[in-house]
């Protein structure tokens, strides 16, 4: 048997998979939590999917794991990036150079009044941004977690059938 480590895609992939109610169900949270954790700032992605999560009914485990595509350590790649892009999404560009220099300064500040000094502007980009990279992320996020949860139960129901051939033959003879 094969150990996986807690962090390997495989063992993400197998806690998925065995999640319990429908399959759209399922994918429904993995899109929300992808959503919700490229549109909402850091720190306030899981109780946002969470709720998310109840109002669609959605699976919330997978919502919240999803929320996960940013952390501590992606962050200081995706929220410049995605300000930056965002920044051509409503017409205004801004250097990148200037939108990791102000999203450094709210990341290591953590105060209201850094994340005011950044102004409208990169707010802005901020969120067009975040949407854009949350529809890449949750559309096909969603499709991809459908078709796993529904392959992984088709082949288990496959085993299962097999598995109770073998026992009526056996029984038979």
């Amino acid at each position: 048997m094969i150990r996986l480590n807690k962090f390997s895609p495989g063992y993400i992939y197998v806690k998925l998979v065995k999640q319990a109610g429908a399959p759209d169900y399922i994918a429904r949270g993995v899109a929300i939590g992808f959503m919700v954790g490229m549109i909402i700032p850091f720190g306030l992605q899981m109780p946002t999917a969470l709720l998310l999560a109840f109002l669609l009914k959605a699976a919330k485990i997978p919502s919240l794991a999803c929320t996960w595509v940013t952390n501590h350590f992606t962050i200081f790649i995706i929220y410049p990036v995605q300000c930056w892009i965002g920044s051509y999404l409503i017409g205004n560009p801004l250097q990148l150079a200037k939108v990791e220099k102000q999203l450094e300064v709210v990341v290591n500040e953590r105060t209201w009044a850094s994340l005011n000094a950044l102004g409208g502007q990169v707010v802005a980009s901020f969120f067009a941004g975040g949407f854009l990279f949350g529809i890449i992320l949750a559309v096909p996020g969603y499709f991809f977690s459908l078709y796993w949860v529904k392959k992984y139960r088709e082949l288990k129901e496959k085993k299962l059938k097999r598995r109770q051939e073998k026992l009526k033959a056996a029984q038979t003879t």
